[in-house]
């Protein structure tokens, strides 16, 4: 009797849900934009979307800025220390399991992922969801994966994602998935590969802005526009990375008494058993150009010396300074650019745009943190938030007064 209540229930919240849901979501980020590049070369499609909705003078990253952390945070509202996944590469000392881009088989392990991301949310209350590419969206999460989803594959040209994305829009209505993710790595992997100073990274940024053109022209062909909120993201700035500005840890410390879990702009480091002090005094004595800290002493800004994942000590580069070893500098050199550093530098702010019919048109609003898009997306899809550190709040005044 008991089970059978609780499925009541949850059929007419179902219902419920299905039925506030007229509008659809589609998330769209497009990894590593800065602000700046709005004024690196013409985008006439971001002018428009700024002209039609609404834009944020920026948006900030939480820390570190790398990737998987901060597209983990937008989807569910949370800080590292509180989702898990504190950085693209981390060591978990009750698994003894590491968890790196390289790591294809841990990575789509839903234990990683502590806090219930956004598709999550809305297929237990009923809504479909969609994934063209997220962080995440991979893996079996409470035992929940989007209705449509894929493995991650870098080469799948842009325009082609698009069209999935248009296809599935383009569903009848009870049919049509209520939020959808869209993932662009550009200019990301250019900033990386040529710096965000680089003429390849002015042609990215137009490509970008093409891709966007095209989105922009096949919603207005299927008639997307009238029943679909499009948010447009990403995760962290780009800065240029200096051979004269490098710091060979290996120069500092024993590298045979330690592993060090991540390298660049912060380095995590997990001591050997009896080194700890020993390995911080030797970081402490010799702290130029970078910040240590033992996991006690982080700034709670942060927001990731609660969890287990985060190591017994963490260095923190001065921006554009990157942590190295010299063995590794003389065989693969550095990369053009980099992120990482803390976020409330400005070379790692980010962008937020947003145009719908819910959406509010021609405003430009203050600064706020990712984690608040999660309960602006709960809002536009009538869903019930699961815990998250954000506030709707911040945003609810770039919706229409009718939502």
């Amino acid at each position: 009797m008991k089970h059978l209540y609780s499925l009541i229930i949850a059929l007419l919240l179902s219902v419920s849900v299905s039925a506030s849901q007229e509008h659809s979501v589609l998330l769209i980020s497009i990894d590593g934009f800065m602000p700046e590049y709005f004024e690196r070369t013409e985008t006439p499609h971001f002018d428009w979307i700024k002209e039609q909705g609404v834009s944020a003078e920026y948006m900030i990253p939480v820390f570190p800025t790398m990737t998987f952390t901060n597209h983990y945070s937008i989807v569910t509202g949370m800080y590292p220390e509180n989702h898990g996944i504190l950085s693209n590469t981390m060591y978990d000392p009750e698994w003894d399991a590491t968890f790196s881009l390289g790591n294809r088989d841990e990575i789509v392990k839903g234990r990683w992922y502590e806090a219930e991301p956004l598709w999550v949310t809305a297929e237990k209350q009923g809504v479909g969801t969609a994934s063209m590419f997220w962080v995440g969206s991979e893996a079996e999460i409470s035992g929940i994966r989007p209705s449509r989803w894929y493995p991650y594959d870098g080469s799948l040209p842009y325009k082609q994602r698009v069209d999935s994305v248009v296809t599935w829009l383009s569903s009848a209505p009870g049919e049509r998935p209520g939020f959808v993710t869209l993932y662009f790595s550009k200019p990301d992997s250019y900033g990386h590969r040529y710096g965000p100073d680089s003429d390849e990274m002015t042609a990215a940024i137009a490509e970008m802005d093409e891709v966007i053109g095209y989105l922009l022209e096949e919603f207005r062909v299927h008639g997307l526009n009238e029943h679909t909120n499009i948010l447009f993201v990403s995760d962290h700035g780009m800065a240029a990375l200096s051979e004269e500005k490098l710091i060979f840890l290996d120069e500092v410390i024993d590298l045979g008494d330690v592993r060090v879990v991540g390298w660049g702009a912060v380095a995590m480091i997990v001591p050997e058993d009896g080194k700890k002090e020993e390995v911080y005094e030797a970081l402490k004595s010799s702290e130029q150009h970078y910040r240590v800290y033992k996991k006690d002493q982080l700034p709670e800004e942060f927001r990731i010396g609660s969890h287990r994942r985060t190591p017994p000590i963490i260095m923190v580069a001065d921006l554009p300074w990157s942590i190295t070893s010299r063995p590794f500098f003389e065989r693969r050199g550095i990369l053009a650019g980099n992120h990482g550093w803390d976020h409330r530098e400005p070379a790692m702010r980010t962008i937020f745009m947003a145009m719908g019919p819910d959406i509010v048109s021609g405003k430009t609003i203050p600064p706020f943190e990712l984690t608040h898009i999660y309960e602006l997306v709960c809002e536009l899809l009538g869903l019930e938030p699961a815990e998250n550190d954000g506030s709707l709040e911040v945003l609810k005044g770039i919706l229409r007064e009718s939502k």
